[in-house]
């Protein structure tokens, strides 16, 4: 009995992929260039009518293959541009939104996102576009639009949005706050913390944005806490399939991301190669690449989006 199970399995996941996957394999052509490449998704340089970055449109495709299943993404498809030059390769991504998502502080809240995907191992196989499959690692690289509106890679703590920025009339302090400095390994951020007697107030002047060992998160170096420790709006991540999603150590993605007539634009951008073995090396002039899409407006997030199958990025 046990030997029918694999084939089983294998057969309904291959007619998953048949039924939902587009049929045909896109070739973006990336525009070489000898002048830097502009981080700015707005600049004329990726609209003006000669000598522009080619766009192709590619279909996103609903994510049925792993729960949570998401049969209808609001997002159908994105428009891609890519260009490159003696150090950088840059992939610009354009699709329409009507809405404006890029606050995540209540529960009821979501947050736009896009991110592009390749193999970490140029010279093998193409890893499944499911995130990779072990031993077939893939380099994600994740915008976020709170990240963007956060400045991430530009600004501190003191930009992130925090509960108190969503009730007006928040006593801080009194509530969830993690309050009390951990017996050990920490220490406080700031010396008027030690006081606790002299606080003549309900409202703790530590807590909210500029909190220090008080917010777990950013105390153990969490990325998702500290706007410090991020690069910029695209986290750099890998992983090696389904629920394997891990941030890399070191951040070296530059991102920007720009809401205008209802459509985003997001501009990806990082250095052809690195030192950084779990990062894709661009070497070979070519490689593959797919997309994802996550509508905060209609309550998307982790496997819940718009995503592709691997297409061909040309890079020479």
């Amino acid at each position: 009995m046990a030997s029918l199970k694999a084939p089983v399995w294998a057969f309904c996941f291959l007619w998953l992929l048949v039924t939902v996957a587009p049929s045909g394999a896109v070739t973006i052509e990336a525009l070489r260039v000898q002048t830097p490449i502009p981080l700015n998704p707005a600049d004329p340089f990726w609209s003006r009518h000669e000598g522009q970055p080619k766009q192709e449109i590619i279909d996103l495709m609903p994510q049925m293959i792993t729960n949570p299943m998401w049969p209808d993404p609001s997002t159908k498809w994105v428009m891609v541009q890519a260009a490159v030059n003696d150090e950088h390769i840059a992939v610009r991504l354009e699709w329409v939104d009507a809405t404006r998502n890029d606050i995540l502080v209540q529960s009821q809240q979501y947050r736009d996102q896009a991110a592009v995907m390749f193999p970490v191992d140029q010279q093998g196989p193409v890893p499944p576009f499911t995130m990779g499959a072990e031993g077939e690692p893939v380099n994600i690289w994740q915008w976020k639009a709170t990240w963007d509106k956060e400045g991430a890679g530009r600004a501190g703590n003191e930009m992130m949005q925090d509960i108190e920025d969503q009730y007006q009339y928040m006593a801080m302090g009194s509530g969830s706050y993690y309050i009390y400095e951990p017996d050990e390994g920490l220490k406080l951020a700031d010396e008027r913390h030690k006081h606790y007697s002299e606080r003549q107030t309900f409202i703790d002047p530590g807590m909210g944005k500029n909190e220090g060992v008080y917010n777990p998160g950013r105390a153990t170096g969490n990325i998702l806490s500290d706007n410090t420790l991020r690069h910029s709006p695209v986290e750099d991540l890998n992983a090696e399939g389904f629920s394997t999603l891990t941030t890399q150590a070191e951040q070296n993605v530059d991102g920007y991301g720009n809401w205008s007539n209802s459509r985003w634009s997001v501009v990806f951008k990082r250095q052809l190669k690195t030192g950084d073995v779990n990062d894709t090396q661009f070497v070979a002039g070519k490689t593959a690449i797919a997309f994802a899409i996550w509508n905060g407006r209609n309550k998307e997030r982790n496997g819940q989006k718009g995503v592709t199958p691997f297409h061909d990025l040309v890079y020479r």
